[in-house]
This record gives structure tokens, C-alpha cells and sequence, in this order.
């Protein structure tokens, strides 16, 4: 794994500063190689900073708690009981992947009590490769939240939920990262699911419909959330980011590059249409830092991952321009 640029690669961006007015010129950038950020003071290490998304919010959460900021939600909190229940990748890494703005949206239409989840609302797997039984259980809306009876998997359910809800009632910024276009709908409640079906040998096969969602559709989750946002927590900030880690497959038809190219624009066309009409949102474009030194900026063992050395550049390049 790469973890810094080779010696012969000299970066694209050998500077990204935050200034009180953006760089307006293509030649600035490529003379200067420069990539510029608005300075917006929206963080203070007394804030509480609620990161979730992708897996690259996980990155970013991780990096900000390594520099003091307290962030959540509060996954780590969480009791685990692994004699009845697994989530996700708990307690070794406290964080749950959201990788599309609906199944974000459901979390934050959840808090409200725009909708609730029924005991029922689960999917069951028909092998048990973690105690010896012969099914489990599996909550359709959370990546690979495994219950050995229905009823620890409602246990489980009701443990994302207290932390995400605590998580939302104590933030003072939120940070919300988005993956991919591509969606898949659990033909039972209407939901989006959490994951491709299948994943890491979970149900969903049956279950799912898939789903290209559109700009409209995207546009309008991000609208709800940040809506949501501003009822629960009048004086948070948003920082909204789109996640530059590629697709790992397209259910499309399409090639993987031309599916990933299309769903990452999607998204970006969306949030910055936010950004434009809500003025408590700020986009950071972790996306730009990131493809303006691909192929480097990305692992060498997947090409899809980005390397340690851009997310500290990431990171620092979010608390010049955030950090108050």
C-alpha cells in the first residue's frame, strides 16, 4: 500500500491554500499547480462534528479525531454482544458506511419519526457463518447489522439508532460524504438498501430491485437532509463532500468507467445546487484534491482507495479552511 508519493512523482497540486476569494483562472492552477478553498470558519475543537457517509468519512472522522475534534455519532459506545449479534465491522472500528443520499435521508427521516422500522423489516439469510446455526438475520438498511434471532437483531437495530440519534442531537457540524448513484430497492417496504446484494455474503439478492437514481432524485434527498438538519439543529453547519473512492462494480450497463464517471457527476451536479440555494451549506471538495493528483492519489494494491498521504492532505487542507 502507498502511504506517500513516490520520489519521481511530483504532485498536481502542490498547493492548496484557503483564501478569503477563490482562484477564478485555469492558467493560476496550472502554473502554480493550485487548487484553491473559500476560508469559512465553521469549527471550533469545543464543536461536536457528526461525520457519516462513505467509507472515506470514516478517513476523514478518523484524521479529525486524531487532531482532538470530538466526533460521532457515537458508535463506540455501542455494547456489543457478539454472542448474539455482529454490526458491521464493531467494536474494532467504530463507524457504519452510508454510501448514497437516500439511506442517509431514511436516517435522518428515522430521527424525526418520518418512518419507523417494523420488528419484521428484516431479511433472513439461510446459512450462518458466525455461530454454527443454520439462519440469521439481517437488517436490510444497515451495512451487515447480523442478528442470530430476530429479536437480536431488533436489539442491534435499536443500538445504530441511540447512537446516530445522539449523534444528531449533539452535533454542532455535520459532515456528510456521498458515494455512488447507484441504489438498490428493498421490494418489500419501498426503502433503499444499505448495500449491493450479496455483500460480504449477506441477502439481498431476492430482495432488491436496482435502481440508477437520477439528479432530480439525488437533489432532492439532499434538500430533505439538509431541511431535517436545520429543524433538529437550527445553528449547525453542513459541510457536504463527495466521495471520490470509484465503484467497485456497476449493476449498470455500462463500463465500470463510464458508470462511475456518470454517477459521480450526478452527485456533484446535485450538491452543488445545495450549496446555492442553502447558504448553511458549504461544499469541500475532497473529490477535486483527490482526482487533480489521480492516479496517485489513490492505493496501489485496489486503485480505488486513496492513499494516507492525500487524506492528510485532505484533512489539512479542511481545518485551514474550516477551522475557526
Amino acid at each position: 500500500m502507498t502511504t506517500t508519493p513516490s520520489a519521481s512523482f511530483v504532485g498536481k497540486l502542490e498547493k492548496i491554500q484557503a483564501r478569503d476569494k477563490a482562484n477564478p483562472r485555469w492558467s493560476t492552477h496550472f502554473n502554480n499547480k493550485l487548487l484553491t478553498t473559500l476560508k469559512s470558519p465553521l469549527l471550533t475543537k469545543t464543536d461536536t462534528v457528526f461525520a457519516v457517509g462513505s467509507c472515506f468519512a470514516e478517513r476523514i472522522r478518523n484524521a479529525l479525531t486524531g487532531q482532538g475534534y470530538s466526533v460521532g455519532p457515537p458508535m463506540q459506545d455501542i455494547t456489543m454482544d457478539l454472542d448474539r449479534f455482529k454490526i458491521d465491522r464493531l467494536p474494532s472500528r467504530p463507524h457504519m458506511d452510508y454510501f448514497n443520499s437516500f439511506t442517509i435521508r431514511q436516517e435522518f427521516e428515522r430521527h424525526i419519526g418520518e418512518w419507523s422500522q417494523s420488528d419484521d423489516d428484516y431479511w433472513t439469510i439461510n446459512k450462518d457463518p458466525y455461530w454454527g446455526g443454520e439462519t440469521i438475520y439481517q437488517d436490510p438498511y444497515r451495512r451487515m447489522v447480523i442478528g442470530r434471532t430476530p429479536e437480536d437483531l431488533h436489539e442491534a437495530v435499536q443500538h445504530c439508532n441511540a447512537a446516530v440519534d445522539k449523534g444528531i442531537r449533539e452535533a454542532d457540524v455535520f459532515v456528510i460524504t456521498f458515494g455512488m448513484a447507484e441504489v438498490f430497492v428493498n421490494s418489500s417496504s419501498g426503502k433503499i438498501a444499505c448495500q449491493k446484494p450479496g455483500y460480504s455474503g449477506g441477502a439481498g439478492e431476492f430482495e432488491t430491485e436496482f435502481h440508477m437514481s437520477s439528479f432530480a432524485e439525488n437533489y432532492e434527498n439532499l434538500k430533505r437532509i439538509t431541511e431535517i438538519i436545520g429543524q433538529v439543529r437550527p445553528n449547525a453547519r453542513i459541510v457536504f463532500t463527495l466521495s471520490p473512492v470509484s465503484l467497485a462494480r456497476t449493476f449498470s450497463d455500462n463500463d465500470i468507467l463510464v458508470a462511475n464517471a456518470e454517477g459521480k457527476g450526478i452527485l456533484r451536479a446535485a450538491l452543488g445546487q445545495i450549496v446555492r440555494e442553502y447558504e448553511q451549506v458549504t461544499y469541500f471538495p475532497s473529490y477535486e484534491i483527490v482526482m487533480n493528483n489521480a492516479p496517485e492519489s489513490f492505493r496501489d494494491d485496489d486503485g480505488r482507495h486513496v492513499s494516507d498521504w492525500v487524506v492528510n492532505q485532505i484533512v489539512q487542507a479542511f481545518t485551514e479552511t474550516h477551522a475557526a
